[in-house]
């Protein structure tokens, strides 16, 4: 029998910090150790918002370092999944050509509209099957495009984030299938990039790279970087899905022969709430466009058709403040006091342009508030209970929406990421949609990443044995829903905010 076991590392980017991590399999059993975790986050300048993605790599390299101080040079091989839409824009000599912005930059506001006057909304949810939004790439290609960059005069090469630092680490230009979907540039039924578009938005085909199955070895790491690390030179470089949600997803710990392909739904929650099924084939039709829903790619060239929510950005943002006033406030604390407040006196639509990026968000819900009711949110304990019943009865309307499009009823939902950590908003999703909640795996986008790049080293046979060894390595809290006719009361007043 062949040895299963082996060791890699997940290195994990997410919007605000990353982290390496250590996966070893044995005996079918995944085990993860956290080697390093390091800061990450957009970069005010003047106007504009970047990343520092030159530190990111430089952060890449620490972690490898510090995993050859201790436990020596044996590693199998590393992946890298982050967020997706921002890229790298690359010369002819394979140069870095300016700052990186931030999907959050102002450069695309208004754009969208701009972009859908020179082609259609429906041609490019046609072409694309990808929900619009501001921050996607098309639009902030569209913008430089719009205000005549002089970048693109001397581009021949666009990367997405993870694609860009697999470059730096293999020498493998290449842009991976679940990344790719996030662009708004990719045709999911002819499985390229949606030339016809790209040339319609005045870009160009060449410029973006060949598309690379999750799964793929691009080759090894480069040999000035195995040399300043101390590793050996036969470390494999994998792309696994290498869009941070489509890892994640591929790690959802359901089990096939209880529940069927479309019985089942999602919630990766953390920054931004994703949630949605998996589906074989993509969904391209006009309640999909009505309802403003996106075909992103998934495990085994499935479909993640899936609605993205903000999510934990708005009390993240909320907990910076207090942090900053020194109220020495745990999530715990946030929880017990959230509980403590009063129910149902606000909501705010998550998704609404005021929540996007302003200077202050607690004075942003209230301004909402105080706005839509003449009164507003005070408390810490008000303030949270807000975000979180909101986030719950948006959860409903997107599920709801999925259930009209595919027409099924879902019988369970999986939340997973580090928003699956909290035990309120958990509570009250299962409330609102009246449904079983399995909350759990805090690092899923890391056991996806880990156990696809076991895929692609011969060490798991297929997408059902990745998800049962996920099943038996990492236990789920169920809840079940409370209190549901409340929840019910409330919902059709709030459809009045999020659908007014």
């Amino acid at each position: 029998m062949a040895n299963k076991d082996l060791t890699v590392l997940a290195f994990d980017l997410g919007a605000s910090s990353g982290r390496s991590i250590i996966g070893k399999l044995k005996n079918n059993n995944l085990e993860l150790e956290t080697l390093y975790r390091f800061e990450n986050g957009g970069i005010r300048l003047f106007d504009s918002f970047y990343w520092n993605i030159l530190n990111l790599y430089q952060e890449i390299k620490t972690s490898l370092s510090l995993f050859v101080k201790k436990y020596g040079k044996n590693l199998n091989a590393i992946g890298i999944d982050s967020w997706g839409v921002d890229f790298v824009l690359l010369d002819e000599n394979d140069k870095i050509i300016g700052l990186t912005h931030h999907y959050r930059d102002a450069r695309t506001k208004g754009i969208m509209e701009e972009m859908t006057k020179v082609v259609p909304k429906e041609e490019i949810f046609t072409q694309t099957g990808i929900q619009f939004m501001s921050l996607n790439t098309s639009t902030q290609l569209f913008s430089m495009v719009l205000n005549n960059s002089s970048q693109l005069s001397i581009v021949k090469s666009i990367l997405m984030i993870p694609d860009y630092l697999n470059y730096l680490l293999s020498g493998v230009k290449s842009t991976e299938y679940s990344i790719a979907t996030t662009t708004q540039l990719y045709n999911p039924l002819k499985k390229k990039w949606a030339n016809g578009l790209i040339k319609k938005l005045g870009l160009q085909p060449e410029w973006f790279c060949k598309l690379i199955e999750p799964g793929t070895i691009l080759g090894t790491l480069q040999d000035y970087i195995t040399d300043e690390v101390g590793l050996d030179k036969n470390i494999k470089v994998i792309a696994p899905l290498c869009h941070d949600t489509g890892s994640a997803i591929a790690a959802i710990p359901v089990d096939i022969d209880k529940y069927k392909n479309e019985e089942w739904a999602y919630l990766s929650s953390g920054t931004w709430s994703l949630l949605g099924v998996e589906l074989k084939k993509p969904i391209i039709s006009e309640k999909a466009l009505k309802y403003n829903f996106t075909n992103e790619g998934g495990i085994g060239g499935t479909i993640r058709f899936l609605k993205n929510i903000t999510g934990m950005w708005l009390i993240e943002e909320c907990k910076k403040i207090w942090d900053k006033e020194n109220l020495n406030l745990s999530w715990e604390d946030l929880e017990v006091q959230t509980m403590d407040a009063q129910p149902f006196q606000f909501f705010i639509n998550p998704d609404d342009k005021t929540f996007l990026n302003p200077s202050n968000m607690i004075k942003a819900i209230q301004q909402y508030c105080k706005n839509r009711y003449n009164k507003f949110p005070e408390t810490i304990g008000e303030i949270s209970r807000v975000i979180f019943e909101s986030l719950a009865l948006s959860y409903k309307c997107a599920l709801n929406k999925i259930e009209d499009i595919i027409q099924k009823k879902i019988k369970i939902l999986y939340i997973i990421g580090g928003g699956s950590q909290n035990s309120v908003l958990n509570q009250f999703t299962s409330n609102a949609l009246n449904l079983t909640v399995n909350a759990g795996l805090i690092e899923a986008t890391a056991i996806g990443n880990i156990l696809v790049q076991a895929l692609a080293l011969n060490k798991i046979d297929n997408v059902s044995e990745l998800r049962k060894i996920v099943r038996s390595s990492f236990p789920m809290e169920e809840y079940l829903p409370k209190e549901t006719n409340k929840w019910e009361k409330v919902y059709n007043s709030y459809l009045g905010i999020i659908e007014p």
